[in-house]
């Protein structure tokens, strides 16, 4: 059996590895709803995400607001609470994708031959600083969104 051709470095098999535990990291607390964590005036817990929530108000048919004692994602993107909040939930998202993209190619990398040249792996740490961009905008927009939170606790 020949062996595994590949056309990187040690310090490009440690990148791609490093970009995979990072992409993974990402896409993973993209999908977790433990960004904003509070507890209402009645002491029930609750926490938010981009892209979930858990122990959420609903306004009910009749106008009054109840609480949902479970996880789930928004129903749709509408549902998401703030527009701040919904270009996080795009652009974290874009991030994980090119992120997770970027990861996946890396890896290839360490089993193929040519897949990484210098001008490639130059773009490819062009694309994952993008991606690191666009996923650290998310502090801007929650602290817009903990202003909404507080205003939901005070419901």
């Amino acid at each position: 059996m020949p062996p595994i051709s590949s056309s990187l470095t040690v310090t490009g098999v440690i990148w791609a590895c490093l970009s995979f535990i990072s992409a993974i990291l990402n896409a993973a607390g993209f999908y977790m709803p433990y960004w904003i964590k509070g507890m209402l005036s009645d002491g029930t817990d609750v926490s938010f995400g981009s892209f979930r929530r858990c122990n959420y108000p609903r306004l009910t048919t009749s106008g009054k607001l109840e609480m949902i004692h479970e996880c789930g994602r928004y129903t749709s993107f509408p549902d998401i609470p703030s527009m701040s909040w919904q270009v996080t939930t795009i652009t974290v998202g874009i991030g994980a994708a090119v992120s997770l993209l970027v990861a996946f190619t890396a890896l290839s990398a360490c089993c193929l031959a040519d897949v990484i040249t210098k001008t490639t792996a130059r773009i490819l740490g062009l694309v994952q600083l993008i991606a690191g961009i666009t996923s650290a905008t998310t502090p801007l927009s929650q602290i817009q969104f903990k202003l909404t939170f507080r205003a939901l606790a005070s419901v």
